[in-house]
């Protein structure tokens, strides 16, 4: 092993041959895993397992691609070190809390643990922070400090109150979206429109779809219609108020406006 580790050490730094350099990192994968293995990182709501062992292999390139050739017989100990130290930045830049505050909420975890076993139920936050010599509200605040950090999978299933669950981009509000109610006031208030304008006569019928949809003046409407202007501002008025008479009629609809 360690004579074609040799070979592939000499193919890479010698002349460049990226398939020698893939070749390294295949031969030294099994010790990321037994890194992060000994490194005994509990997974964390930001960071999994997966997320680890990326870092990790970023660790071991950049390791072979520093290391001198002279020194590859010593590699696997200066790799330990890279990969370790890319496990550990990872994390840190995952975990935006900060590490004193992320210090003491693991203080905090590990003595609710212990009284957990010595009391045989939940420790209370009265009870915690005596033990850790705290004040509640202090302790509170470092507990809700890391809470805010959590981050989930839009992904993730939550409860849909109906016995099944839905993914939690699904329940997130859109903030530009109309709110339903108001769009059903606001079909229902069309409705009552359109059909208000359709029990007009033909000509009151005509005069509004012109003025109001086609925007033309009343002078316009009444050259096309072939009535004065004067009859065309009659037939208008007429229309508009037979128009709110019926729409008195379904005021219900409007109460929203």
């Amino acid at each position: 092993m360690k004579r074609e580790c040799g070979e592939l050490w000499r193919r890479y730094k010698l002349h460049g041959d990226a398939s020698a350099r893939e070749a390294l990192i295949l031969a030294y994968t099994p010790l990321v895993k037994h890194v992060v293995d000994r490194m005994n990182i509990t997974p964390m709501a930001y960071l999994d397992r997966d997320d680890l062992l990326t870092h990790a292999i970023i660790g071991l390139i950049d390791a072979i691609d520093k290391c001198d050739l002279e020194r590859w017989r010593q590699f696997e100990a200066y790799a330990r070190a890279r990969i370790r130290g890319a496990v550990i930045d990872g994390i840190r830049e995952m975990d935006w809390v900060p590490r004193v505050t992320r210090r003491t909420a693991n203080q905090v975890e590990n003595m609710r643990a212990q009284l957990s076993a010595a009391l045989g139920r939940s420790a209370t936050t009265d009870e915690l922070a005596e033990a850790l010599d705290l004040d509640p509200e202090r302790l509170r605040s470092i507990t809700a400090g890391v809470d805010r950090s959590v981050m989930l999978s839009l992904d993730d299933p939550i409860p849909s109150g109906d016995g099944e669950s839905v993914a939690l981009a699904d329940a997130i509000p859109n903030p530009n979206s109309q709110d339903p109610a108001a769009r059903v006031d606001l079909l229902a208030q069309r409705e009552a429109l359109a059909d208000a304008i359709r029990q007009l006569d033909p000509d009151e019928r005509l005069v509004v779809t012109l003025y109001y949809y086609e925007d033309l003046t009343l002078r316009e409407i009444g050259e096309v219609l072939n009535r004065t202007e004067a009859r065309v501002c009659q037939i208008h008025k007429a229309a508009i108020r037979k128009i709110q008479a019926r729409l008195l009629d379904a005021q219900e609809v409007f109460l929203a406006a």
